[in-house]
């Protein structure tokens, strides 16, 4: 009798040329190809990895990785090459697995400062645990926050608490999503996971860029939060945190919001984003560890797409947008592009009256016919430091201030023709740009500091090198871009708690320890198994005595 029995082969590296639109059937009848079989006698193909390949613009192809179930799969791996293997079991590190059964000890629900990817992740944590926690967020929930957002990019009217940094998912809910990340990382491969079962598309699993999008981000937050919910989370949007204090025999902290609301916990998590200055002014009157950390500034670089596909892929016109990931050095500094968005939008993300500062975005479909990216030079400690820990978050203000001005105000952003840009004079005629309000000409390189400016000079040769067109009569220098990261870190010791105040819990972009979606959930997933230790901690040590 037949051994009916399914083994899974994995495939190493499938092709399909572009030009064939690489739809699964096409897939499949190139591993059928491979494989020397029909079509039909493959009964399921799972696609583990695909990149695209345009080396050679005269045979642009995608590569995949793919797992086969067959019915003879002996048949196959003997006359097959070496590139056919039997597939291994696919296992996942959940750092979440097993946290029910601790034995944990809350007086207070833990209090969760800030709804973006790391207050998101800890409160998971948390909850799979089964202790709910309470978040403060001091912006919208994410459906008030995008009708607040689009009235600043329609008429320019700003909302200081709700904006494009502040509210449900943090800044990172409006950007192009792109999970730049090390695919080595244990856990990874659960954060995906984790953001698929949120309604992320499947293919963020495989792909070798993966982005989701706005329009996904916005859906993903509130499925998240409406998650959270139902194991007994509390939300409590459109209030601010304004002061920490000692709770005395009650609990470790007393956290103190805008509308007079109080709260009482041993476990406090400051996952406040990037952002939120007044928060970093107050926590360091209020004692907190902080120090000053270098970071990047510089500017957006938008192009017509077409341009950036037709040095990419030539005369292909069958493929998504083109992207593109360059970097430059001086004798000091690096500058590299960063979060770049093709198909993108640019967008204002001040979180501050009377400044400008600009990020890129994009929806899943990536069809805005522009293309974006951050080019940012390194700003170290020595180009702002003069002896407070915030010095770094005031030459911020400083250059965001500065660009407020050059746009004319109102929120427009000031832009220079490349070109322009290069040879330092202003730009003449209409500038085409998908940022709104809308861009006023100006001299960017009379805003932004002159190592700055000398930098962004000599990435733009260099890249024009490499991408023979990029410097192009539509390009356009937008800026500024003053946020890649945070300029500051709250120091924190082995158990992820602070230095200064046991119990608090810094993490994220906003202290220090992230750099995006990606780094930003980790991070907040780490942060809730520190706050489930110490919780255990506690129990055990109330036992001994």
């Amino acid at each position: 009798m037949p051994d009916e029995t399914t083994v899974t082969l994995r495939l190493k590296d499938v092709e399909v040329p572009a030009t064939d639109g690489a739809t699964q059937a096409q897939l499949a009848a190139a591993v059928a190809a491979r494989l020397g079989l029909a079509p039909d006698a493959l009964n399921g193909l799972v696609i583990r990895k695909k990149s695209l390949d345009a080396r050679r613009k005269s045979r642009i192809v995608y590569h995949y990785q793919v797992d086969v179930d067959l019915d003879d799969e002996d048949a196959v791996l003997r006359n097959s090459d070496s590139q056919v293997e039997i597939a291994p079991v696919e296992t996942e590190a959940d750092p979440l697995d097993g946290l029910a059964s601790g034995p944990y000890r809350f007086r207070h629900m833990p209090v969760i400062i800030g709804s973006g990817p790391a207050g998101t992740f800890a409160a998971l944590a948390l909850a799979r645990a089964g202790q709910p926690c309470v978040i403060v967020e001091r912006g919208e929930a994410v459906e008030q926050r995008l009708r607040t957002v689009n009235n600043l990019r329609r008429d320019g009217t700003f909302a200081g608490e709700s904006n494009y940094c502040f509210g449900e998912g943090g800044a990172g809910t409006f950007s192009d999503g792109k999970l730049t990340c090390g695919r080595n990382h244990p856990l990874v491969k659960f954060l995906f996971n984790q953001w698929v079962e949120f309604g992320a598309p499947d293919e963020i699993r495989y792909d070798a860029h993966p982005h989701i999008g706005t329009d996904y981000l916005l859906r993903i937050a509130k499925s998240q939060r409406e998650h959270l919910e139902q194991v007994g989370c509390q939300y409590l949007f459109s209030r601010r945190f304004v002061d920490l204090a000692a709770g005395g025999s009650a609990a470790r902290y007393k956290v103190s919001l805008d509308d007079g609301t109080t709260l009482l916990t041993d476990h406090l998590v400051l996952a406040i984003g990037h952002s939120a200055r007044d928060t970093y002014e107050m926590l360091l009157d209020r004692g907190l560890a902080i120090a000053p950390k270098p970071f990047a500034m510089g500017a957006r670089f938008e192009h017509p797409q077409e341009v950036i596909d037709k040095i990419q892929f030539g005369k292909q016109t069958t493929l998504p947008p083109a992207e593109y990931k360059l970097a430059a050095h001086t004798q000091d500094r690096g500058i590299w592009t960063f979060c770049m968005c093709p198909g993108g939008h640019l967008l204002p993300t001040n979180a501050q009256p009377d400044h400008l500062a600009i990020n890129g975005m994009s929806y899943h479909a990536r069809n805005s016919g522009f293309a974006n990216a951050a080019v940012v030079v390194n700003v170290l400690r020595e180009d702002f430091y003069r002896g407070h820990p915030l010095d770094g978050m005031r030459f911020q203000a400083a250059i965001e201030r500065q660009a407020f001005a050059a746009g004319g105000g109102n929120y427009m952003s000031p832009a220079q023709r490349m070109q322009d840009f290069m040879v330092g004079r202003a730009s003449k005629g209409e500038l085409r740009s998908t940022y709104k309000p809308g861009v006023s000409s100006a001299r960017l390189d009379q805003v932004l500091p002159q190592f700055i400016v000398d930098a962004l000079r000599q990435a733009v040769v260099d890249y024009n090198k490499k991408m023979h067109g990029f410097i192009s009569s539509e390009a356009l220098v937008v800026g500024v871009e003053t946020k890649t990261s945070s300029p500051i870190v709250m120091l924190r010791d082995k158990s992820l708690q602070s230095i200064s105040h046991p119990g608090l819990f810094p993490a994220g972009e906003g202290a220090g320890f992230a750099g995006g979606i990606v780094s930003a959930s980790l991070d907040g997933v780490r942060i809730g198994r520190a706050v489930l230790d110490d919780a255990i901690s506690t129990a055990l040590a109330e036992r001994l005595h």
